[in-house]
């Protein structure tokens, strides 16, 4: 098929591309739908607007706190969309999304290069409409960053290998060093392991690094990596470096930290459920490269070799999943740098136009489920309420949540997408399929979790940001950044007997915030009715 011509059989009414409009269209209107996630999300979006605020730009913190967690890269980003659209949780989310489609424009320029245009815009459109990859598209954390540039970073040096142009490894560098930037030695450490086993693999290592110029890429990759590493270490000497390094990096990788661990087919699980609705793919994936042959028939013109394309994304795909399920600490987002190779390599191997019967039915099974429950959710919800019995379950669910009607319409065109994939069973459908999935979830399911986890939290900080400024705020053996960032104001933390030592001889007026399960040790306040009491979260203005 001459390159850029278009295979019909592919699409089922709707092109690449408008798909790929659609979901940009759901994920707009749901980016800001509701409030900010404690603890990630709500910790990096205080981080980024108390930087705004002081315009302490090189030592981030939270709550007047140093937070030494993460460097400050995409607090920087961040800090651009509140100036441009305000303090909300759509301006937090916002870099992620413009991430996500820097992401897509990469899989669009390394598919036309190395195979055709089409397979870049395949490429994108997998990516998008797979469930992980949404979800990072509307969080306020750094993973979309990250897995932009670390794509960036393996795709351009692919693209030098494969095409031997000096300004991809220049490229590839630096995007290496803006990965440091954004979430510290992971940036280096997962594509240096990818490119070193392919490599190894293919027989050309020592070859490869006779090719590479040292100088400008060493040179490049310290640019784009350093300098707040270095104005940070200048400023706060080996404080910064024990938090950062041995607690967030080596700590995470030798304990489990927060209680985040799992066993050795945790990211498994993780990986099953993220590539949804591509999960019946992945075997003609895995039998395309087992079997050697076959690439890429119908895609364009072949330029460049498929099959060491294909061992690379592979490598690419077992490398990131092996590191991360040997460290101990595990969350469903370390390994989603994966998701580019996974894309890329599923628009390499969708030559047969048509699903299985057999895929089908994986669909169905794993989708339908999904559906079905987000339309009977305003229904069984009552039985559900009454289902737990641990006390803090108990206080978060017994929250006056309403569903209605929307909820069920949300689930409404995954369900007439899921009835014609069944008749026409094309593969494109399987992207409408992902997109409807999670326009299903973003709008029917989310807007009740967070009633349920942030409704408490954005009623004590609406009390709080209603206060008079003089009067201090305390929260109690309790990290609610959510609490801070809706009210636009600090809380300090007060731990344990100390704090509560501190609380007592402090000058009242004052607020205190706390768990439901935290009042007992505080005698005083047995008579004292809290101005807040809502899903195990207390406010007291005492007085």
């Amino acid at each position: 098929m001459p390159n850029g011509e278009k295979d019909s059989s592919l699409r089922p009414m709707m092109s690449e591309r408008g798909w790929i409009l659609v979901w940009l269209v759901v994920t707009l209107a749901s980016l800001g739908l509701v409030p900010l996630f404690d603890l990630d999300e709500a910790i990096y979006a205080q981080t980024a607007w108390e930087m705004l605020q002081t315009h302490h730009w090189i030592v981030p913190q939270a709550n007047g706190i140093h937070f030494f967690e993460k460097p400050p890269l995409v607090y920087y980003f961040m800090d651009l969309s509140f100036t441009l659209f305000g303090h909300n949780s759509f301006a937090a989310r916002l870099p992620s999304l413009v991430f996500t489609l820097l992401t897509v424009a990469m899989l669009i320029h390394a598919g036309r290069r190395l195979i055709s245009l089409r397979v870049g815009w395949l490429a994108a459109l997998v990516f998008v409409s797979m469930l992980e990859v949404g979800l990072l598209a509307h969080a306020a954390i750094l993973d979309a960053a990250l897995n932009f540039f670390v794509a960036a970073t393996l795709l351009f040096w692919w693209l030098w290998l494969m095409q031997g142009k000096r300004v991809d490894l220049l490229l590839a560098a630096a995007m290496m060093g803006a990965a440091v930037s954004v979430k510290g030695p992971v940036g280096v450490v997962v594509p240096l392991a990818i490119v070193g086993l392919e490599r190894l693999l293919s027989g050309h290592l020592l070859a490869t690094l006779r090719r590479v110029e040292w100088l400008p890429v060493v040179g490049l990759f310290l640019l784009t990596a350093t300098p707040w590493y270095v104005m940070i270490w200048w400023q706060n000497g080996s404080a910064f470096l024990w938090q950062f390094i041995m607690v967030q990096n080596i700590g995470r990788a030798l304990h489990p930290m927060q209680g985040h661990g799992g066993g050795w087919y945790y990211y498994l699980l993780v990986l099953a459920v993220s590539v949804l609705p591509w999960l019946p793919l992945l075997p003609r994936l895995l039998s395309t490269v087992w079997q050697g042959n076959g690439y890429g028939d119908g895609f364009g013109d072949g330029r460049g070799e498929l099959r060491p394309l294909l061992r690379f994304l592979f490598l690419w795909t077992v490398v990131t999943v092996m590191i991360f399920s040997l460290a101990q600490t595990k969350l469903p987002h370390y390994i989603s740098s994966i998701y580019p190779a996974l894309a890329l390599g599923l628009a390499l191997v969708m030559r047969r136009a048509e699903l299985s019967v057999a895929e089908v039915w994986v669909t169905l099974v794993v989708v339908l489920p999904v559906g079905l429950l987000v339309v009977a959710l305003p229904w069984i919800w009552p039985q559900l309420t009454q289902m737990v019995h641990q006390p803090r379950a108990v206080a978060v669910l017994s929250q006056p949540i309403v569903l209605g009607w929307h909820h069920t319409l949300a689930a409404v065109p995954l369900l007439l997408l899921l009835i014609w994939l069944v008749w026409r069973r094309q593969v494109l459908l399987l992207a409408g399929v992902g997109v409807a999935l999670q326009g299903a979830l973003f709008f029917g399911v989310v807007p009740v979790v967070s009633a349920l986890m942030q409704g408490p939290q954005e009623a004590v900080a609406a009390a709080v940001r209603a206060l008079p400024e003089s009067t201090p705020v305390f929260s109690y053996n309790l990290n609610a950044p959510s609490i801070s960032f809706a009210a636009r104001r600090d809380y300090k933390i007060m731990l344990n007997g100390a704090g509560r030592e501190k609380i007592a001889i402090t000058r009242r007026p004052y607020a205190l915030i706390m768990r439901s399960e935290s009042r007992a040790q505080f005698p005083q306040l047995r008579t004292t009715s809290p101005l807040i009491d809502r899903g195990g979260y207390l406010l007291f203005v005492v007085q």
